[in-house]
């Protein structure tokens, strides 16, 4: 077992890459969330500059490698496949080929790599060089599927580095139901424990557990989330937990492991060098780097696979379906990105209301000249708009689960929602002013997944649905054809509280 030293200070600690190239006995860089992003993006904390790329990382690994002048491991912490279209398009099958090229040696499965049904992921694991890894993941009657692999050693040199894999517990309920019936997502720390004493009994040196659970950590709270809940949990403890899911900056040690999360989208990578100390003792040194587009030369072979993934969709993506007067962004609990998707789902399946949870809105937009690229990148999980039929008492139990709390986690059309000072719904009526009457009957439009009952919309699980076989990213497009241009986006407030006195 190895002796870990704690590491300092929340989310990023600044270290040397290295004190002297014989003193690391292993370096491990991490990625999480990768989400297909094989172009580098500009974002919004990174002033102009373009950020992450397939091609950007894998030189940046290789030049971290070269600096250290000793062993390394390349490893992610899962969703991998999707977001982009170059790798939706392909399910996943673009992002697979680069991380071939990258040099990956093992991937957690996440959430996300379902997106497509187990055949798909299947499909993906076949073709990746680089091991998928998930030691949690059971059928009905709690066998492990085949293709569920705990952990696998590879090589780094002289050493025997195993790789232990977990998905996170939460798949069930933020993954379409469809895909993952019949599959259980067991708590990860028995079978973390399970793994990390199996590779011990065979003779590894280090341990990596790359678990698909997230956390965060701030100044005023510490750390806190499921990763940190399953080192706690942990008996036989790994050398380094790669967490993800929480798209966060996470590095701190608890229960004596390292744990790291490197923001999401290829955007960092995290760096740990095990070292050995004065007096022999072996040592996490942990740090995060930004992956600075313009800094690093990239990879050329992985820049000439982007190339020709991203060539294959350019007819499309490119294409010009609306211009916006001002840009949309993703800020607070209700914003008029999330009420004009809304107002899309609405009219696609010609409903009285609509509900589209925030999960699902993962870019903004910006003003003047819209792509269908761009629309893409707003909503590239491919949901079916779906209408569901419900009685008013149903469509208030959505409500009250979809934007009841403070935090809202969804956004309305065709409602006017007003919450009491006590956070009690007080009142919900129709776009028209109609009050929304309990044994009524309403039509609803949803995302496929919350009609499973995805996001915990359980309530909408045995409801009446007739899926309307447009995809959520085409209900946007025609929808924002339709409306003058340039577009703009509702101003209406839809959710009221009442301020407590």
């Amino acid at each position: 077992m190895s002796l870990v030293a704690p590491l300092t200070g929340l989310l990023l600690t600044v270290v040397p890459a290295c004190q002297s190239p014989d003193s690391i006995l292993l370096r491990v860089l991490t990625t999480n969330d990768f989400h297909g992003a094989l172009l580098p993006r500009v974002q919004s904390w990174s002033n102009g500059r373009e950020v992450g790329g397939a091609a950007a990382i894998a030189g940046m690994m290789d030049r971290l490698a070269r600096e250290c002048g000793c062993p390394t491991v390349r490893v992610d912490a899962g969703d991998v496949m999707q977001g982009t279209p170059a790798s939706n398009l392909t399910f996943g099958r673009a992002t697979v080929a680069a991380f071939n090229a990258m040099g990956y040696a093992a991937a957690a499965i996440g959430n996300h790599e379902f997106d497509w049904t187990v055949d798909t992921l299947r499909a993906r694991m076949r073709e990746a060089r680089f091991a998928w890894l998930a030691a949690n993941i059971r059928t009905a009657s709690g066998a492990r599927p085949e293709w569920a692999v705990p952990w696998r050693m590879v090589r780094a040199g002289p050493l025997r580095v195993a790789v232990v894999g977990t998905a996170s517990v939460l798949t069930p309920t933020v993954t379409r139901p469809a895909y993952v019936a019949g599959l259980r997502f067991d708590g990860a720390a028995a079978a973390v424990d399970s793994a990390v004493l199996a590779a011990r009994r065979d003779s590894a040196d280090l341990v990596v557990v790359l678990a698909h659970d997230g956390g965060f950590c701030d100044e005023r709270q510490g750390c806190h989330g499921e990763v940190m809940d399953l080192a706690r949990a942990l008996t036989q403890r790994p050398d380094l937990i790669v967490s993800g899911h929480t798209h966060s900056l996470v590095n701190t040690v608890v229960n004596g492991i390292p744990v790291i999360q490197a923001r999401s989208g290829g955007t960092a990578v995290g760096v740990v060098d095990f070292v050995v100390a004065p007096g022999g003792a072996r040592t996490a040194r942990v740090r995060i780097e930004t992956v600075w587009a313009d800094r690093e030369a990239p990879d050329t072979a992985v820049q000439r696979l982007v190339a020709e993934s991203e060539r294959s969709v350019e007819p499309l993506t490119s294409r010009q379906v609306a211009t916006l007067a001002e840009a949309l962004a993703r800020r607070g609990d209700q914003y008029p990105l999330g009420n004009l998707i809304a107002d899309a789902y609405r009219e696609a399946a010609r409903a009285d209301a609509a509900i589209v949870n925030n999960g699902g809105i993962r870019a903004d937009l910006p003003a003047g000249r819209v792509s269908w690229g761009e629309t893409f990148q707003v909503l590239p999980f491919q949901n079916y708009v779906t209408r569901v039929s419900v009685t008013g008492e149903v469509l208030r139990r959505a409500v009250v689960h979809a934007v009841g709390a403070r935090a809202a986690q969804a956004h309305v059309a065709g409602l006017r929602v007003t919450f009491g000072r006590d956070g009690a719904l007080r009142e919900l009526r129709l776009a028209n002013g109609r009050p929304v009457r309990e044994r009524s009957r309403y039509t609803l439009a949803v995302p496929d997944y919350l009609a499973g009952g995805g996001s915990g919309f359980a309530m909408l699980r045995d409801q009446p649905a007739v899926n309307s076989g447009v995809v959520d990213v085409d209900a946007l497009v025609a929808y924002l054809r339709r409306r003058p241009q340039p577009v703009r986006a509702p101003a209406d407030v839809r959710v009221i509280r009442e301020e407590p006195r």
